[in-house]
């Protein structure tokens, strides 16, 4: 090996994020040579990076993904998403994720628009950018050549401290390093293990642009550019994956006009085509085939104006100009749909308040600190919810719910979260690992605890769970896994292809499954253990189109431009359609009679009415906050829903159509658990662990005395949750468990024992009772049953290539070679699995009919000399 270890590579060389950068080392590995610039020498010791400052005027809009859904809403101002603080707009969801594609580290194209990122040289205009467009520059106003701004993926401005060669700092509140090595090269690493490679940038020289994209298996992206500075190819191991870049604009030559796949041996694959308008701003995507997949407008100051669905929904925006205390700058004031959907946003910046009122009239309030962290929450029915912030790090470190709830959060020093307190006073706890940031030790509100091991890399290696059996992994170069140890020491196998994709699955019992893919990496064949397969096949837009099934038969699909299902045909050619909306909602179905059902929404996407084939209508009435408040059936009966201030419900109201009333109420505590259910006539009751598991149902009638007992059932569970026992008055049922929380033994209350016994990973053997077996089980490659004993019976089982049962033969002894038979069942079917006729040996032929729906309308033997029939 000609490789050697070196403190900071030479030549343009790169090292492992995985290496320290000043530091002791604490394992060091072979050396490949010649597998890439990313070879993996070391690992790094992350923990000794002392923790530092990123500051930004604007918090992470994507921070709330991991929150709960009131933080989610107290943190956006509209549901197509505003910054409730800062008034910007962002798109970064599904109808901007433009392609992935497999690979050891996949590239993924997910285009983000951010109305404060002002930058103007990106590849899609102003506002936009790519994580492939991340840079480090010279903070602005500062003559230290040290501190350095990083501009994210997600268009924003983190300024770091100052960073000298061969230093460098962790940021808890953004769950990012920051390394700088001593000839100059930058790194940037994450919490999720993804790195940044950072190298000077010939055309600004205060200005370091990204080389490489990696993780810490030493699968990496690299980036090239052309003399201008733009990104012309982004490339794996091997050119897997690769894409090519195209800029053809001459008068706004820095935005990317086409995106192409190339392959080893086939001819290049156009992935998307944008389009511009005369200010250099996107304002169209096409896919492969030249379907217009998303439009947008923007007004002369480039703020975004019009974004538009692929059913071709608009979604529109108005702004206005602001100065306040904390920023200058656009912030949306109004907001409206094709559908109708409105909203007005009047900002109070001195107060820094903002109030959201919609086309309904209803009123909702959001404020805000200095760091543009959202404090309280007033929804539209009135409840607050509030929440306290970190000042530097930006973390979430209480909240009080519109019911009153407490909880409390605790971070470590790199603002991991250690500590969960509930409004119930539990608390959850996670130990995190110093380097890889990721839970070593998971204890639950009940104390039940989880453990983790990792390898050099960062990999999963084994999770210990509460009652200490162990689950190990094994991975390959690439980070993938290999074989999965089970606790009962079962192995899987897992075999992938150059791309990253599984190619095959070995189980605990040896039987093998295997995927093929074509050179777009779209799947094409799957086969299973007994060598059967399924095809598929697709649109030159990707979308699937043909599914071919093991015994020949053909399933069609239809996919709209945006890929959403709009018509199946089935193997006999029945014909089912969708029809959509301009956001993607289905507004019809009609079957293959004709038949449809119909949805109406409000502007608000509400569902309101729904019609069903017969056209009879259930209507629906909501709430100020959107829940569903009535429910009205086609015979004028109701129902009726009322919630308490976590939007759990309370009380359900069941009113006929001639008046008379079915009353439920339900009563929940703080963490939102029913703790009791009320009706006409008994009163029911719930206790729970601090695990949220059922301990006891308490029922009583409404005319019992005061001597009579109640009806009560108990449970109780082991540490992996699993119930141990079941109580009532007719006494006590126990469960036992394998390492795989299989079911092994069930004790009855007048002593008995029934086993299960159980192969591989949980396929039913044998089950006896107080020992003697009461029936054994014969299994095929796909662990279907095939045989069973009962005594001195045997049933036989037999399959068709779809996996439908064909035959079933029961028999006992055998007369010679040949069994004596019983009872011998064959069964046909239809291209669309309807069971067609059944041959029994003892009753003769069983017809059964459908209409073109599948639904039966007729039964009729011959031999029994029977006819039974059903109308709809």
């Amino acid at each position: 090996c000609e490789a050697r270890v070196v403190n900071e590579p030479g030549n343009g060389a790169f090292v492992s994020p995985d290496v320290r950068i000043g530091g002791p080392l604490l394992v060091v590995r072979d050396i490949r040579s010649g597998r890439s610039q990313i070879t993996l020498v070391a690992t790094v010791a992350l923990m000794f990076l002392r923790p530092g400052k990123m500051l930004s005027k604007i918090a992470c809009f994507a921070a709330s993904v991991g929150m709960g859904v009131m933080t989610q809403k107290a943190i956006s101002a509209l549901p197509h998403p505003v910054n409730a603080a800062t008034g910007a707009k962002y798109l970064a969801d599904d109808d901007d994720f433009d392609f992935s594609l497999p690979g050891h580290f996949p590239l993924d194209w997910q285009r983000v628009y951010s109305s404060r990122d002002d930058r103007t040289e990106g590849m899609f205009g102003q506002g936009w950018s790519v994580m492939y467009e991340v840079s480090l520059g010279r903070t602005p106003g500062t003559a230290d050549e040290n501190c350095m701004t990083f501009v994210s993926g997600m268009g924003r401005r983190l300024d770091m401290e100052a960073v000298l060669p061969g230093s460098g700092f962790y940021s808890p509140g953004e769950g990012l390093a920051v390394r700088r090595g001593e000839q100059g090269h930058w790194l940037i690493s994450s919490d999720d293990g993804q790195f940044f490679l950072f190298e000077a940038d010939p055309h600004h020289p205060q200005r370091q642009r990204l080389k490489m994209l990696g993780d810490r298996n030493s699968n990496c992206l690299n980036l090239y550019y052309d003399e201008l500075g733009r990104i012309t190819q982004i490339s794996g191991e091997q050119q897997r994956p690769c894409i090519r870049l195209h800029y053809e604009l001459a008068a706004h030559p820095r935005r990317v006009t086409q995106i192409y796949q190339h392959f080893p041996e086939t001819a290049p694959l156009l992935l998307r085509r944008y389009r511009y308008d005369e200010a250099g701003d996107l304002n169209g995507v096409y896919d492969s085939t030249g379907h217009l997949l998303r439009e947008f407008a923007y007004d002369e100051n480039h703020c975004m104006t019009l974004h538009r669905q692929p059913g071709g929904e608009g979604y529109y925006y108005q702004w206005s100009w602001y100065e306040g205390p904390d920023d200058a700058a656009w912030r949306v004031t109004g907001h409206h749909t094709d559908s109708g959907e409105q909203y007005r946003l009047a900002w109070s910046l001195a107060s820094r308040r903002l109030c959201v009122t919609d086309g309904l009239g209803r009123t909702r309030y959001h404020q805000w600190d200095a760091q543009n962290q959202v404090t309280a929450y007033q929804d539209e029915a009135g409840q607050v919810t509030t929440f306290r912030w970190s000042d530097e790090e930006r973390l979430l470190l209480g909240m009080t719910d519109a019911q009153g709830g407490k909880w409390r959060y605790v971070y470590d020093r790199q603002g991991h979260i250690t500590e969960t307190h509930d409004p119930l006073g539990r608390v959850a706890q996670t130990q995190w690992h110093p380097v890889w940031h990721q839970p070593e030790t998971e204890v639950d509100a009940a104390g039940n605890s989880w453990c983790c091991e990792y390898d050099e890399r960062g990999n999963l290696l084994a999770v210990t769970d509460p009652l200490q059996q162990n689950t190990r992994y094994q991975y390959d170069r690439h980070g993938q896994v290999v074989q999965i140890t089970d606790a009962r020491g079962g192995n899987k196998y897992l075999q992938w292809n150059e791309d990253g994709q599984l190619m095959r699955h070995t189980d605990c019992s040896g039987s093998q499954t295997a995927w093929f893919y074509d050179e777009r990496t779209r799947l094409i064949r799957m086969t299973d253990a007994q060598s059967h397969s399924t095809r598929y096949g697709y649109d030159d837009s990707g979308h699937l189109t043909e599914v071919i099934l093991a015994d020949g038969r053909t399933v069609n699909y239809q996919s709209d431009a945006a890929g959403r299902l709009v018509k199946y045909t089935s193997p006999m050619g029945r014909i089912t359609r969708w029809q959509r909306d301009g956001q993607g909602r289905v507004r019809s179905r009609t079957d293959a009679t004709g038949r449809r059902t119909a949805f109406g929404y409000d502007a608000y996407g509400r569902l309101v009415t729904l019609t069903n084939e017969n056209g009879e209508s259930y209507r629906f009435r909501h709430d100020v906050l959107d829940r569903l408040a009535e429910q009205i059936n086609p015979d004028g009966c109701r129902q009726t829903y009322r919630y308490n201030a976590l939007n759990a419900v309370t009380e359900v109201v069941f009113t006929g159509d001639r008046g008379g009333e079915i009353r439920h109420r339900l009563a929940r505590d703080a963490a939102g658990r029913l703790t009791a259910k009320e009706t006409a006539d008994s009163r029911t009751e719930y206790v729970h662990d601090a695990a949220d598991q059922l301990l006891e149902i308490r029922r009583r009638r409404s005319d019992a005395g005061e001597t009579d007992a109640p009806e009560i059932i108990r449970f109780s569970y082991d540490r992996l949750g699993r119930m141990l026992t079941e109580e009532t008055a007719q006494g006590v049922l126990t469960h036992q468990y394998d390492e795989l929380s299989n079911r092994t033994a069930t004790t009855f209350p007048d002593g008995r024992t029934q086993r299960h016994l159980y192969y591989g990973s949980g396929h039913l053997q044998q089950i006896n009772l107080d020992r003697e077996v009461i029936s054994e089980f014969t299994r095929d490659a796909l662990h279907r049953e095939v045989l069973r004993s009962q005594g001195r019976l045997s049933t036989r089982q037999l399959y068709d290539p779809a996996g439908r049962l064909k035959r079933r033969e029961t028999y006992s002894g055998m007369r010679g070679v040949v069994p004596e038979t019983f009872t011998d069942r064959q069964y046909s079917y239809s291209g669309e699995d309807e069971l067609l006729k059944t041959r029994h040996s003892r009753r003769g032929e069983t017809d059964y009919f459908y209409d073109p729906t599948g639904r039966i309308t007729a039964c009729r033997s011959e031999d029994e000399g029977y006819l039974a029939s059903w109308q709809y």
